[in-house]
């Protein structure tokens, strides 16, 4: 009798705050209709199969194994409810309780289509308005991402874009900067991006009707902004400029003073270049190749679409091709890491500096927001990238920085030695680089896309002709399964290594 009389009262307490209703739907501001929802514990869920019908798809229930599918037009989400895992096309996230059911239908939680993934994959974004009790579709999403890098003259913002919008900016009391875009579309309701890097506290977008703003906190060592468009892709870029003061924990480009010569009036800085005791080669009998796999531990790399992290594909290649030169009579070969560890930039150039390398080779995975983007691009040492698309890489391998833990001491005298041996390895770099090219061409399955010049740090640092590789896109599913393959893994690690023998014939360091 007591279990009888529990019953009735635990449903009503549980399903006290549930119940069905209506939001109006609209489309580019236009209303449609009203859509089922089922609010339950103060989220609401929709009804699958009204609210793809709206949007121009299709539904499948699998009861059994509790897993749904929805199918708009070329994309997929797939959701299952044992796990909480949503899948939109290639890429997961997991969501609570993103399904119910209820009198014989399927509810799907409102986060599945508020989340940025979902306006990211689709090509359009869905927004709920609370007081208007409405959900307004908005077909067209133009603003891709914003992306931040933190140096030690400024904080250099990019928005992206997959067309271009007009913008304006404008300053608010509170040390508030804005850049409004005018028409401008993101896939984010509201995204909040945390930098305190001095100059930068904060940087939001937020979505206000039919425009988008993208909003900056300003710190105490802001001191200007400059603002201009690139293209390929589309994007607008902001310069938000330190003050000439010192500033602490901002990133420099200068070499570093050892811990005995520091004195209490010179500025801290995250490291960026190294400066090497020595200038010449190691003059020994056997060359000494230095091999740095990228990323690492903390560091993963770049984002995969499927398979194997950028961090391990690139140790892989850098310890088959470890394994190749270290057989050759006539090579000393020396690795930064033969683990999953994390290793700072600047380590890497000091650790090639001090073993007295004569070659560097610096391997990663490219990647973009444009997944029909494949292939392989070889870089040499270049202050000014060649194109917008390597200024766009090196920003990249270099934001690694943000991870590091430790500061250095710069000694701006030290530049003009670091500047004299520059343009000698600059040359050997590019030689280098093209040999490699030549046989990443015959040896893999990669589309050449040039080679190419950038400010990448951990060439910078390092006193030996030196070259990046970026074997392929982690973003591009055939060069993803291409990366996942080791056959053609190998197939790398054998073009450089055969790129390395041709360069050392032509500076007669092998017959």
């Amino acid at each position: 009798m007591l279990k009888k009389l529990l019953f009735p009262l635990i449903f009503s307490v549980s399903f006290a705050h549930a119940g069905i209703s209506e939001v109006k739907f609209y489309k580019n501001d236009q209303y449609i209709s009203k859509i089922k929802v089922y609010t339950f514990s103060d989220r609401l869920y929709y009804d699958s199969s009204e609210i793809t019908k709206k949007l121009g798809g299709k539904t499948y229930w699998y009861s059994v194994s509790g897993k749904m599918l929805i199918q708009l037009k070329s994309h997929k989400i797939s959701i299952e409810k044992k796990t909480d895992r949503v899948t939109y096309d290639d890429e997961s996230v997991s969501l609570a309780n993103c399904l119910i059911i209820r009198g014989g239908k399927v509810f799907v939680s409102e986060e599945v289509f508020l989340n940025p993934l979902f306006s990211k994959t689709m090509g359009f974004r869905l927004e709920f308005s609370e007081g208007e009790n409405s959900l307004k579709m908005y077909e067209k999403v133009n603003i891709s991402s914003v992306r931040y890098f933190s140096y030690k003259d400024k904080t250099r913002a990019v928005i992206y874009l997959y067309e271009p919008l007009e913008y304006s900016i404008s300053r608010q009391e509170g040390g508030k900067l804005i850049i409004s875009l005018i028409d401008g579309s993101y896939p984010a309701a509201k995204e909040d991006m945390a930098i305190n890097d001095g100059v930068v506290k904060t940087i939001s977008v937020v979505q206000e009707g039919k425009s988008a703003k993208v909003i900056f906190d300003l710190a105490e060592n802001f001191s200007d902004v400059q603002v201009f468009t690139l293209t390929g892709p589309d994007r607008i870029v902001a310069d938000l400029m330190a003050s000439q003061e010192p500033v602490k924990n901002r990133l420099g480009d200068l070499p570093v003073i050892s811990p005995e010569t520091k004195t209490e009036t010179q500025s801290v800085s995250t490291l960026a270049a190294v400066l090497p005791d020595r200038l010449s080669s190691s003059g020994g009998e056997k060359k000494k190749i230095f091999i740095d796999p990228g990323h690492g531990g903390k560091d993963p790399g770049g984002n995969r679409i499927f398979g194997m992290k950028e961090k391990d594909i690139n140790l892989d290649i850098a310890l088959k091709l470890y394994e190749m030169l270290s057989k050759h009579p006539e090579f000393e070969t020396v690795i930064t890491r033969k683990t999953d560890i994390f290793i700072p930039l600047n380590e890497r150039s000091e650790m090639a500096n001090k073993s007295s390398a004569d070659l560097f080779i610096s391997i990663h995975a490219n990647a973009s927001r444009n997944r029909k983007e494949g292939g392989f691009e070889i870089y040499f040492l270049s202050e000014k990238a060649s194109d917008p698309w390597s200024a766009e890489v090196a920003d990249y391998e270099n934001s690694v920085i943000s991870l590091e833990d430790d500061t250095k001491i710069y000694d701006s005298a030290a530049l003009v030695l670091h500047s004299l041996a520059k343009n000698e390895y600059i040359n050997e770099g590019s030689l280098l680089a093209s040999y490699v090219a030549k046989n990443f061409e015959k040896k893999t399955p990669f589309k050449n896309r040039g080679i190419k010049q950038a400010a990448f740090y951990v060439l910078r640092g390092t006193y030996a002709p030196g070259i990046l590789v970026e074997t392929g896109f982690m973003t591009n599913s055939q060069d993803q399964k291409n990366m996942n393959n080791p056959k053609v893994r190998k197939n790398v690690a054998e073009a450089i290594y055969k790129g390395v023998l041709e360069y050392a014939k032509k500076k007669e360091w092998i017959k």
